[in-house]
């Protein structure tokens, strides 16, 4: 089985939850009548609580997975679903473009400098990104992101790289613990009957370092516009 298989029946594919994303969209002042991305969208864990936000607005799913995408659009076919590079959105423009966790897999400079010409007069941005949550780095936290390829960096290193890229914090805060649950918790149900061992002990791998030292690493979440 694949993991694109794996995820197919959860609804969330990273942490978060509703009550995060609610927060993103107060900051982010983000009005009913709305058109907003979601970008990297998964099998749409944050597209009902999008829409739900914006009644008299469009919601615009978007992720490059097109058994993701099928998902989505049965469970929400009021929203528009879409496959394609979340780097090269649907023409907009858009007034919210929301990415829970992908900016993960393209960073945040390309993802920012990409999304800028979709964004309407006033647009706002609100993504979340692995970081770093103070000054205790475990050592088994380094080995495993390091055996995925992934370096961390932390919050200081986040603003600069948005400031860099030529975008303002508007608000700031981390995803917290039950984000984490509402991802982890499913995701361990699910691997109790999954045959490919080999996927099962890499996810309880990561399950297991979350488990043990998930206080110093946590998703950044940000809302943020352009200079």
């Amino acid at each position: 089985m694949s993991i694109i298989d794996l995820f197919l029946t959860l609804d969330r594919a990273g942490p978060g939850d509703a009550e995060s994303l609610r927060w993103a969209l107060d900051v982010a002042q983000t009005p009913a009548d709305a058109r907003v991305l979601d970008a990297g969208c998964g099998t749409g864990a944050d597209t009902g609580t999008l829409i739900h936000a914006v009644p008299r607005g469009r919601v615009v799913a978007l992720d490059a997975a097109e058994a993701f995408i099928d998902v989505v659009a049965g469970k929400y076919p009021q929203a528009e679903a879409v496959a394609g590079d979340m780097l090269v959105p649907p023409p907009g423009p858009y007034d919210l473009i929301w990415s829970a966790g992908a900016v993960y897999n393209t960073g945040v400079a390309a993802a920012l400098s990409a999304w800028r010409p979709h964004l309407a007069p006033g647009g706002r941005v609100a993504f979340s990104d692995l970081r770093w949550t103070g000054m205790e780095r475990p050592q088994a936290v380094v080995d495993f992101f390091a055996s995925e390829g992934v370096t961390l960096s932390d919050c200081d290193a986040l603003e600069d790289e948005i400031a860099q890229a030529g975008w303002r914090v508007l608000g700031a805060r981390w995803v917290g613990r039950a984000g984490w649950a509402a991802y982890y918790e499913p995701l361990e149900a699910q691997l109790a009957n999954e045959r490919d061992q080999a996927l099962v002990e890499a996810f309880k791998s990561e399950i297991n370092c979350w488990k043990l030292h998930g206080d110093s690493y946590d998703y950044r979440l940000v809302v943020v516009e352009p200079e």
